[in-house]
């Protein structure tokens, strides 16, 4: 498993602190992600999660200050918490989300909003920096890119783009990654096969069953809702599921 040593090769990014800091309840990314999820994939997987199901919440500084004991008596065995928006802006709320939910006992990882306008690299190495400074490791949850905005960038190089991030998260963390995506977002791109082929996070809202591109195998994660309840946050939640058991989701 990961040790703290990949976390070494330096990191040199300019974080730009101008314009508004867009996340996962932002203006231009929830107008994406409400076209995306109503999409179907033009060649479609309806996969249903199995009996072993894990569940929890991905959160951001949206959520504000979480009462994560709160959210653990809820029910909520993991959560996934966002590192930044591109290169752009950090999320204020990453290390304090990451260092409560892990001693109120969730399962934690990390995802970074991505911009493919941004260079790849870049981002890929804000994220391991952003993980190796939390104490990333063995237990966690894989990094996961979220892939649902253009950006003006052609189809082909967000393809690329993001196969480039994937390849520098997993030699750097030794750990494959996972995507986050919905439906009708991934099929705009004419459903490219990342490589390598990560865990997949689908985001597909007011359905029994998400779809999911049939390369890419296996259900992971699921985002089932954008407007979740949960004990512990003021204000709607993303809630999620684990298509499988906690030992499985500790041990990817």
């Amino acid at each position: 498993m990961t040790k703290l040593s990949l976390f070494a090769i330096p990191v040199a990014l300019t974080l730009i602190g101008c314009g508004d800091p867009l996340g996962k309840d932002g203006l231009e990314e929830a107008t994406a992600g409400s076209s995306m999820v109503e999409g179907e994939f033009s060649a479609e997987a309806t996969i249903c999660p199995g009996s072993n199901k894990v569940y929890g919440i991905d959160v951001s500084y949206y959520q504000g200050t979480i009462n994560w004991a709160a959210v653990k008596a809820a029910g909520k065995q993991f959560a996934i918490i966002r590192v930044s928006d591109g290169t752009g802006f950090l999320d204020p709320k990453f290390a304090t989300n990451w260092k409560n939910a892990k001693a109120a006992g969730l399962t934690v990882g990390a995802y970074q909003f991505f911009r493919p306008s941004q260079d790849a690299t870049a981002q890929a190495d804000l994220m391991v920096s952003q993980l190796a400074a939390v104490g990333f490791g063995a237990g966690d949850i894989p990094p996961v890119i979220d892939v649902e905005v253009t950006s003006g960038v052609s189809s082909a190089n967000i393809a690329a783009r993001v196969n480039t991030w994937l390849q520098r998260v997993k030699s750097r963390t030794g750990r494959l990654p996972a995507l986050y995506t919905s439906p009708g977002f991934w099929s705009g791109l004419g459903n490219p096969t990342p490589s390598p082929l990560p865990y997949i996070w689908a985001a597909h809202w007011g359905v029994s069953c998400p779809s999911v591109p049939p390369a890419w195998g296996r259900l992971r994660f699921w985002q089932y809702s954008s407007t979740g309840s949960v004990s512990g946050i003021s204000g709607n939640v993303d809630l999620d599921v684990y298509n499988g058991t906690l030992a499985e989701l500790r041990g990817l």
